[in-house]
């Protein structure tokens, strides 16, 4: 047996742990009738656009009749229209589409076919749509490709979708580090125990509860437009997001480097890059020492001959009095300091309004 059908069946196993024997009734519920169910008219006298429309409902009852009767088999595998399907209510991953690995993915199900299954929840207020809970890149490579998607048909709570969307990934292509840490935001967001978010990323055991915590910690001290922005930059771990954000205070930066930002994200060389390369960017971008300015020496003249020194740097001014020039100066202004502090405060008040 080779490792894609053993992955299948693990898979499979899986899920029907964790979501025990579908109740069959139940979900047929979310299904129009059956054609057996409703009282058909006597075609006799008939016009023509009344069989017309006859005709009609004969062929979406045979297409309910034709999902129906795959709800009954052993996997509950049906074939969907994928217009019919909207993604699971939080985002896993960041941009689907721009994955450079995608177009090849999509190419392949058109010539191969879609060979596993995705899992969706009908939604109940709104007969014959459905909700995505894991396969939102299969899905979507069926809507670009205009054929059916072929589903597993399952009653999901809230909980149940989520942690089957966070298995999904895990046992197939992983999520980046960021993209794990925005999916347990997301969750966080909308009530979720941190038990069911480990579940969900497939964090058991003791270091479960406190990797949840360092990823919304970490996610939390970035923008998320600055995040969905970068992309998943999947060879980007936890070291350096964490001191990405460190870089800034409350989601926020200085004016300058905002303004770096800005124009980095703004540039047509940014399109250009990779995730990964848009990380080092903005990294580099942010985390350049704060320049400083080069020290300036500055001649006073006071008259008679007699000229002091003030040399500034970034830290400190420092005045030199020549002695021979002014006998005396130094000491008389060391002594008059403390008056002179109180005459700079007293004009400080002055000046505010």
């Amino acid at each position: 047996m080779g490792p894609n059908m053993t992955n299948a069946k693990d898979r499979s196993n899986r899920m029907k742990s964790l979501f025990g024997n579908v109740d069959r009734a139940e979900l047929e519920k979310h299904l129009p009738a059956p054609a057996g169910d409703k009282a058909r008219p006597n075609p006799s006298g008939m016009s023509g656009a009344v069989k017309s429309m006859q005709q009609s409902f004969s062929a979406v009852e045979a297409e309910n009749e034709r999902l129906r009767a795959q709800l009954q088999s052993a996997e509950a595998t049906v074939e969907l229209d994928p217009t019919t399907i909207v993604p699971s209510f939080v985002r896993d991953r960041l941009d689907i589409e721009g994955n450079p690995q995608f177009p090849q993915f999509v190419e392949g199900i058109r010539k191969e076919g879609q060979k596993l299954p995705i899992l969706v929840r009908p939604i109940a207020d709104q007969a014959g749509t459905y909700q995505v809970a894991y396969g939102h890149r299969r899905l979507r490579a069926c809507q670009l490709l205009g054929i059916p998607v072929r589903a597993i048909v399952m009653p999901l709570t809230d909980e149940q979708l989520v942690v089957a969307q966070g298995i999904e990934n895990t046992e197939r292509e992983n999520l980046s580090f960021i993209e794990q840490a925005l999916f347990a935001v997301e969750l966080k967001k909308r009530g979720f125990t941190r038990e069911t978010i480990a579940k969900a990323l497939g964090r058991g055991g003791e270091k479960g509860l406190p990797y949840i915590s360092i990823l919304t910690s970490t996610a939390g001290a970035l923008p998320e437009e600055l995040i969905r922005k970068i992309g998943p930059a999947p060879s980007v771990g936890r070291p350096k997001w964490e001191k990405l954000g460190s870089l800034y205070k409350d989601q926020k930066l200085s004016a300058g480097s905002e303004s770096a930002l800005s124009g980095l994200v703004a540039s047509e060389a940014w399109q250009a890059l990779s995730s990964d390369e848009r990380f080092a960017r903005v990294l580099e971008a942010l985390d350049r020492p704060t320049p400083t300015s080069a020290s300036s020496v500055e001649q006073v003249e006071l008259g008679e001959g007699l000229s002091i020194t003030a040399k500034r740097t970034p830290k400190a001014t420092q005045i030199s009095i020549p002695h021979a020039a002014a006998p005396g100066l130094s000491a008389w202004l060391i002594n008059r300091l403390p008056e002179l502090v109180e005459e700079f405060k007293r004009s400080e008040r002055e000046a505010k309004p």
